[in-house]
């Protein structure tokens, strides 16, 4: 089946010509822009002679009879201007009669019949030189039989939305040198975690890895939307799979909080795909969550393939020509009038949004694709674009303020408040509250779906046939639901930053939130972390500075106020919310999602960072004890591991000196609770932590449960070091055994003992495996899986241009 040509630039179609025929012949070929040299795309040029000239002629889908008038034009304009041979090369289909009535019209060049290439000669030299269709990316990304793949395979029913954007923007990628280098990661390591600053293209990159892998080498691939048990639920282990895990830590904070010890089940499933021979996992992170989260969560710190298996997608991976590519993608497909092409190429002022330091995709996407509804003329296109550049956040504050009407600015208010997706009767319900609070009319179904409808593209992604199981609220997995999210995160960034200089509004919301995740949100962005771990300060001035990283770092911007009472309506909302149901959605037993719940655990510890925010003044005495009490509760009636999600709370309630003996009560207990099960040094260590770290006062039973604790830890170490020293085998996993249980043996050698021979016994025999396998790893030579032609690593030539100058000109000159 021919590959989908349509999807080509007029300039992706020529480099695609050049390849091939530079494949084909096996020398090196120079393409020239649209200029003096009318005829001339591509030529050989030899011994200071034109020896082939090439001519380049892109009209996808069209026949013969639809581009003879074209031809006999160009056959005319170019008799008697040659003496080189000619080719040429067209994307329409042509047949063998085709060609000799071509070859007739061009006599006055020496054109001959096996010269001119319709689409069937060049699907054959597609077919002759794979090599070539590997760097033109776009052909196997757009072609008939991947996007028949994507819309038909079990893919599409399991996430609508990931193949619909990848089938809609898929004449927007360009190949840049992040995605050969995550191939090789991928190769080596088997785990790419792709990272990066807001809108500098993570996710295309991972979805086009994935694209690849599925085209080329039947991998099963498979997508983790809520966490990481979704791969853990789908491993198979004879088959070849790839997981997708995109913003694996969340988009906007840390309180978009990993689930229940998914920092350790991450780390566990990383190094299970890390020595898998047929498993692959991508993940996509922005780079300075990535930063926090391996402060905050230490099995994270101590994965290595976040060291060694990183990439960090930043504008160093766009060349400059790169750069220009995107800009002219989005701008031919976006189908602009010619005015403003014109706006920007008089006096070349592409190049200066090309060099300009604020370019980033997502803002060049956002222009384009927004421009038409903007309201400025075509002539001012140029100008609109650098306005962007110059501060991104004034181009959302335009469309925010200026082109939505009341009620679209509501919905998208009240969805950036959730941080994820809505079902559309929740976002309804979540809407008319919101609609209510603030007495203003409400909005209908129908008006809903009209709103959606317009909004669908620049700031929405919506998405239809999602099952959904909420029988509760007349959802079932056997009646689809329609689920809407935001289609560009930078908005939520944008929303966070507009309600950090409009606390009125914060105000507001916070009376219309219907759901808990909402004020949850409202509370993220009013207080920011807290932890000094945190590079807070470099969150907000992504967040909410406008300019280049250096501009950023020049222009601190201090975590936002309240006005004086409105914590208190935050807090107010919180205590309102405290047990409602939530709004998110997360697998079910089925194939259908259910609806998820946030942990009460989880919302008091919200209430007790606001509360902590304005000096512990907004929560009353009784509800911080009903607060402890509940824990208390929880602690005697779960799990020891359940109890390890507790200490956090338990860490938040120390100081609260009107409910000492609650909390003293509450330590007591989750310490016994977690000595009922020690099974690593890790759990020794919190334990010891609880009972000695916290300012909380001693109790007889504290003390006893510390010299207990301490007892029974030099002999489990000992043990455990025998036991991993089975368990381990290959030289990572022994050393981080040996770190683990090293760092343990140091905070529990309080005595004297650092150094002595009573603590080093106990690494002993880690320490001889280690030394066994340096050795077995010093002479073993390495071999990742057959990846066949997955990422071609021969050196390409650069090819010059015949004629001095920027070849960036040479591509926007394409446009005129």
């Amino acid at each position: 089946m021919p590959r989908n040509y349509t999807d080509l630039s007029p300039h992706d179609f020529e480099i695609l010509a050049r390849d091939l025929l530079q494949a084909e012949f096996g020398v090196l070929m120079e393409s020239f822009p649209k200029g003096p040299d009318g005829g001339v795309d591509i030529r050989l040029h030899r011994n200071e002679e034109e020896s082939v000239i090439v001519q380049c002629k892109h009209s996808p889908g069209k026949t013969f009879s639809q581009i003879k008038g074209q031809l006999e034009s160009e056959a005319r304009k170019i008799a008697g201007r040659f003496s080189a041979r000619y080719i040429l090369v067209t994307s329409a289909s042509i047949t063998r009669a085709n060609k000799a009535e071509i070859a007739t019209m061009f006599s006055g060049v020496m054109l001959n019949e096996e010269d001119i290439l319709g689409v069937d000669d060049i699907e054959n030299l597609l077919r002759r030189h794979p090599e070539v269709e590997t760097r033109n990316f776009k052909l196997w990304i757009t072609s008939s039989a991947i996007l028949d793949f994507l819309v038909n395979s079990e893919l599409h029913r399991r996430s609508i939305r990931l193949v619909e954007k990848i089938v809609s923007r898929r004449r927007l990628y360009v190949h840049s040198e992040a995605f050969p280098a995550a191939l090789q990661i991928l190769e080596q390591h088997h785990v790419c975690v792709i990272s990066g600053e807001p809108g500098i293209g993570k996710t295309t990159l991972a979805e086009t890895l994935l694209v690849k892998l599925m085209a080329d080498h039947d991998w099963q691939p498979h997508i983790a939307s809520e966490d990481i048990s979704d791969i853990e639920r789908v491993w198979n282990p004879g088959k070849r799979q790839v997981f997708l895990y995109d913003d694996f830590l969340g988009q906007n904070s840390l309180l978009d909080n990993l689930n229940k010890n998914e920092d350790s089940r991450l780390a566990q499933v990383v190094e299970r795909v890390r020595n898998s021979d047929n498993k692959l996992l991508i993940m996509t992170t922005r780079e300075y969550i990535l930063r926090q989260a391996q402060q905050v969560y230490e099995p994270l710190h101590r994965i290595p393939s976040l060291g060694e298996g990183k990439i960090i997608l930043n504008l160093a991976y766009y060349t400059r020509e790169q750069k220009a590519r995107i800009f002219y993608n989005h701008v031919y497909f976006a189908e602009l009038s010619s005015g403003s092409h014109y706006s920007i190429l008089a006096e070349k002022r592409y190049r200066n949004i090309v060099d300009h330091p604020n370019f980033n995709p997502r803002l060049i996407e956002l222009v384009t694709s927004n421009f038409k509804r903007s309201g400025v003329t075509s002539v001012g296109f140029y100008d609109y674009v650098i306005s962007a550049l110059d501060d991104p956040s004034d181009l959302w504050e335009k469309i925010f303020q200026s082109q939505l009407s009341e009620p679209e600015r509501s919905l998208l208010l009240v969805l950036a408040t959730v941080r994820g997706q809505l079902e559309f009767g929740d976002l309804l319900r979540a809407l008319n509250f919101y609609q209510d609070s603030s007495q203003v009319s409400r909005t209908s179904r129908h008006q809903l779906r009209l709103i959606l409808k317009k909004l669908h593209g620049t700031f929405l992604n919506i998405s239809s046939d999602v099952r959904l199981d909420d029988q509760h609220n007349g959802l079932h997995p056997n009646n689809p639901s329609t689920v809407i999210g935001f289609a560009n995160p930078s908005f939520v960034d944008y929303i966070s930053k507009y309600l950090a200089s409009h606390p009125d509004e914060i105000f507001q919301m916070a009376r219309g939130c219907r759901y808990f995740e909402q004020v949850e949100t409202l509370v993220t962005w009013e207080t920011g972390p807290e932890s000094p771990r945190w590079p807070f300060e470099d969150i907000i001035s992504i967040f909410f500075g406008g300019g280049s990283k250096g501009q950023r770092r020049r222009h601190r911007v201090e975590p936002p106020r309240l006005a004086p009472g409105q914590q208190n309506v935050l807090m107010e909302a919180m205590i309102r919310l405290a047990k409602s149901e939530s709004c998110y959605w997360a697998k079910g037993a089925g194939e259908g999602l259910r609806r998820g719940f946030i942990s009460i655990r989880n919302r008091h510890l919200a209430m007790l960072r606001l509360n902590s925010k304005y000096g512990e003044s907004l929560l009353p005495q009784h509800q911080l004890a009903h607060v402890a009490r509940e824990a208390l509760e929880r602690v005697l009636s779960g799990s020891p591991k359940d109890v390890t999600d507790e200490v956090v709370l338990i860490e938040r309630l120390v100081g609260y000196s009107a409910i000492s003996e609650i909390v003293v009560s509450l330590r007591d207990a989750a310490a016994m609770r977690l000595m009922e099960s020690l099974g690593s040094p890790v759990e020794f260590r919190n334990t010891l932590s609880l009972l000695t770290e916290l300012d909380i006062q001693a109790s007889l039973k504290s003390e006893q449960a510390e010299v207990e604790l301490r007892d029974r830890f030099w002999d489990f170490a000992e043990e455990w070091d025998r036991e991993e020293a089975l368990r381990v085998n290959d030289v990572p996993a022994c050393e981080e055994a040996i770190s683990d249980l090293g760092e343990t043996l140091r905070e529990f050698a309080l005595d004297g003992l650092l150094g002595t021979p009573k603590l080093e016994e106990r690494l002993v025999l880690l320490q001889e495996e280690l030394a066994e396998d340096s050795e077995v790893e010093e002479d073993r030579d390495y071999h990742s899986p057959s990846f066949d032609s997955l990422g071609d690593k021969r050196s390409t030539s650069v090819v010059q241009s015949g004629q001095p100058g920027d070849p960036i000109d040479d591509l926007f000159s394409t446009l005129s």
